[in-house]
């Protein structure tokens, strides 16, 4: 732990554009070099010098190995998606955030993929733009992990229904008369 904070207080920061180290003391810091056995008139410093830098060679050995240990971890979660253009896929959206699409009273009952679709467009390699009915009222570029490749394309593809709700606690201004500015998360919003 201790490697690590040390690795953070000499690591630069965008935000303060600068070390930590060198934003308290006022200068850059001393450029670490390894030590040579028998370099040095006494034993004592010599061994000293000598304790230091196997300290550092095992902690480096220990960060790298927590660094590996987290990668795998976090590798065992994700899947390797990928689609070509013209592939059918389903879209996953969240009944109970989306009402567009499907509104229904129960929202765990709800379906979770959608569709299919198509895929018209890839950007990047997790984006994808899905040709989407125009009476859908979602962005059609979603990221990859909300898709699931479609096998069988059915014959017939039926769409759910999409019913604007009006919601009477929230009803659609008619003129904006005025704008204040409010501060959210240290930036000024109309």
């Amino acid at each position: 732990m201790a490697g690590y904070l040390v690795f953070l207080w000499l690591n630069y920061h965008s935000t303060i554009n600068t070390t930590p180290f060198e934003s308290l003391y006022g200068r850059p810091p001393i450029l670490h070099l390894p030590c040579i056995s028998g370099e040095s008139a006494t034993s004592k410093v010599d061994n000293i010098l000598t304790n230091r830098e196997l300290k550092l060679q095992q902690l480096k050995h220990h960060l790298l190995g927590a660094q590996l240990r987290m990668k795998n971890q976090a590798d065992k979660h994700g899947s390797d998606r990928s689609f070509q253009v013209e592939d059918w896929v389903y879209l996953k959206v969240q009944p109970y955030k989306q009402t567009t699409i499907y509104p229904q009273p129960y929202h765990k009952l709800a379906d979770k993929f959608y569709g299919p679709f198509q895929v018209t467009k890839k950007i990047g390699s997790v984006a994808y733009t899905l040709l989407l009915p125009a009476s859908v009222k979602i962005r059609p570029t979603v990221h990859v992990s909300l898709l699931k490749k479609c096998h069988v394309v059915p014959e017939h593809i039926s769409y759910p229904l999409v019913v604007d709700i009006v919601d009477p606690n929230c009803p659609e201004p008619e003129v904006v008369l005025q704008r204040r500015m409010v501060k959210r998360e240290n930036k000024a919003v109309a």
